[in-house]
């Protein structure tokens, strides 16, 4: 056979078809497989940044290491400061204001209140008002105990304190006071105890008073000057001022001002 041109078999057309776009689920698959670990990244970030910043604002760098306490003067300022708590110099965030004035208040008898600030970094203001003495009266076994005007008991009475006696004077034949008795008893003479006039308070002994609440003074001449009720007491104070400095008094002499301007003088 001669040399002929080889004849080959048409080709198939090859196929012009192109794969469909992915779609849209297809192309989020890989970015919703990728949200867990963003989380999980962002918690323990967030985890490492709480926990610095914690030991950052509880190390001593924000202690209350300096803590200032003014005002006391039955106590001493480290018996202020190993009541309030915070003689170890906690953490200024963890210092509560109310509780730290509550410990102080609580375990000092001559302590009225106390103001708590804080002053950042790490300073803590510590500030005491104290009660005052108004009288002493007796305590257990004969001791002597000062009272302020409430009643509150505040300790013994020291050797330089000058104040007068509170005494409750029962009537003849009357049963021992009950302890609720001498309490409600006691309210006149505090009170009166309380406002006596530096004119005449140290001249005082003893603020004496009775079952129906009337006060009598028991001056250390002595004479005694009976105020009655404990009302009205600018006036009668004035009129014990006013006889005191211009009368002449003898021994034993009772003065009565229960009426304000119209005393009278009885002899023992």
């Amino acid at each position: 056979m001669s040399p002929a041109h080889a004849l080959h078999a048409p080709r198939a057309p090859q196929s012009t078809r192109t794969s469909p776009p992915p779609s849209h689920a297809a192309r989020d698959r890989p970015r919703r497989r990728r949200w867990p670990v963003v989380a999980a990244v962002t918690l323990v970030v967030l985890v490492v940044l709480s926990a610095a910043g914690y030991a950052a604002l509880h190390s001593r760098l924000l202690a209350a290491s300096t803590v200032n306490v003014t005002g006391e003067r039955h106590e001493s300022p480290h018996q202020v400061l190993d009541a309030s708590g915070l003689a170890g110099a906690p953490s200024m965030l963890s210092v509560d204001p109310g509780l730290v004035a509550a410990r102080i208040e609580r375990t000092f008898p001559w302590v009225a209140s106390v103001t708590v600030a804080k002053h950042w970094p790490h300073t803590v203001a510590v500030t005491v008002t104290e009660r005052t003495a108004v009288a002493e009266v007796l305590g257990p076994h004969g001791s002597t105990v000062l009272v302020d005007v409430t009643g509150r008991r505040l300790g013994p009475a020291a050797p330089h304190e000058v104040l007068p006696r509170l005494q409750y004077a029962a009537a003849p034949g009357q049963p021992a006071a009950s302890t609720t008795t001498l309490a409600n008893a006691s309210v006149p003479g505090l009170l009166v105890a309380a406002t006596l006039p530096p004119a005449f308070k140290a001249q005082v002994a003893v603020i004496q008073v009775n079952t129906t609440g009337w006060v009598t003074l028991h001056l250390k001449t002595p004479v005694s000057f009976v105020l009655g009720p404990a009302s009205n007491l600018g006036a009668k104070y004035e009129d014990v001022a006013a006889v005191i400095a211009r009368t002449t008094l003898h021994v034993g002499d009772v003065v009565d001002v229960s009426v304000p301007q119209a005393m009278t003088v009885t002899g023992p």
